[in-house]
């Protein structure tokens, strides 16, 4: 990489980790602020599912603008929303503010992570998008090893939520900051064309776009991986801090298993992307689902507290090994030009994944307990990682 290509890199990079670790900080004890509102457990999960609803809808929107409206614009947008966020929080007094304070989120998520992944992975050569895939990653992944964890340490310290979300506010404004001032102004990749024009440009060119996508086999079974890792996984900050609290764990030990997560996907990132550009990206996104498999179904049988954290960081691992990998595979299957449109196809897929499998889990725990939630994405992931090694030829 050019000096110049490393410093927008790690501009981009310390970006997304701010603001990430603002928004990782309340975790551990943002779901029992939301039940303290007097929300009922299947409706926070319906809560939490608002930015999956939001990411489905703007992430292919997001990656396509920012491929004629520039990078760097959007991701302004994007981190700028970041640091309203948590600041709705700690002003709210019924659940309709955590509502609106979701759907900013959503929006700032998607409008912030596809063109942020394109921009950096145009920075490496393009036979390296794993590489650069595993690079970029690590951001969220670092901040989300010790956001949990300091939530979780600052609850013992600090009366009450609402000054922990003020806190994490601040935090998460510094990657506003750092955004503004490292990473270079990309106006020349702009259009003539207003962004209301691209607007119904895309809108007008989607079935084509999709079917473009789709129709490439590499995508499509990328896809499918993304979709059942994100099924199971997106719910896990929801649902892992019900099943401590049924179990008697303290927020701190939540905190701690949250981080376990978030410690080996920060570990692993550079290793398995770096490790996929070498043997292919089919062995980790099967071995990725099917080991999820087991650790789904003994997460609500483990018989001593410290066993979740080992539990979660072993779904850590597994998600490394699926999520990445399967973004590189999108890309790579796209010309550099279209990248931010192949992120924000996979995204968007990522995102439906997780939308429906928080619907599906909320429905579950509408009628169940929550350890059935844990079997049953055990159950999913299963009857997908057989679909996937079906397709196993669509890796060629």
């Amino acid at each position: 990489m050019e000096r110049k290509n490393v410093r927008i890199f790690w501009g981009i990079f310390l970006a997304t980790f701010f603001a990430m670790f603002g928004d990782t900080i309340p975790q551990s004890f943002q779901p029992l602020f939301i039940a303290g509102l007097g929300v009922s457990p299947a409706v926070i999960a319906l809560i939490y599912n608002i930015r999956n609803v939001i990411q489905t809808f703007l992430r292919l929107v997001a990656g396509t603008l920012s491929d004629t409206l520039g990078h760097r614009r959007l991701m302004l947008v994007g981190l700028a929303l970041f640091a309203v966020v948590p600041f709705l929080y700690s002003v709210a007094a019924n659940p309709w503010v955590p509502v609106v304070a979701m759907m900013a989120s959503g929006i700032a998520l998607s409008i912030y992570f596809p063109p942020s992944e394109a921009y950096a992975s145009s920075l490496f050569p393009p036979e390296k998008a794993g590489e650069a895939m595993g690079r970029y990653h690590m951001s969220w992944a670092v901040s989300s090893v010790i956001g949990p964890s300091v939530g979780g340490f600052l609850v013992s310290l600090v009366p009450g939520y609402r000054t922990l979300f003020v806190f994490a506010g601040v935090v998460t404004s510094i990657g506003l900051l750092i955004a503004w001032r490292f990473t270079k102004d990309d106006s020349h990749n702009s259009s003539s064309l207003t962004p209301a024009e691209q607007l119904r440009q895309l809108v007008k060119s989607f079935p084509s776009t999709m079917k473009k996508m789709m129709s490439n086999r590499r995508i499509l079974v990328a896809s499918v991986s993304v979709f059942a890792h994100a099924f199971c996984h997106w719910g896990l900050i929801t649902f892992i801090p019900m099943l401590g609290a049924r179990m008697g764990m303290s927020e701190l030990l939540i905190g701690l298993t949250l981080t376990a997560n978030a410690l080996m996907i920060a570990v692993s990132l550079p290793i398995v992307g770096r490790l996929s550009d070498r043997v292919g990206r089919f062995t980790p996104i099967a071995t990725g689902l099917l080991v999820s498999v087991a650790v789904f179904a003994l997460m609500p049988l483990a018989p001593y507290h410290w066993m979740m954290p080992i539990l979660n960081a072993v779904l850590g691992l597994c998600a490394v090994m699926v999520f990445p990998v399967s973004q590189a595979a999108t890309m790579e299957a796209m010309p550099p030009r279209d990248r931010g449109t192949a992120t924000g196809v996979w995204g968007m897929i990522m995102s439906l994944g997780g939308t429906l499998g928080m619907f599906t889990m909320s429905g579950v725990l509408a009628f169940y307990t929550i350890e059935t939630v844990f079997y049953a994405s055990a159950a999913f992931t299963l009857a997908a990682a057989l679909v996937v090694v079906a397709m196993r030829g669509y890796f060629s």
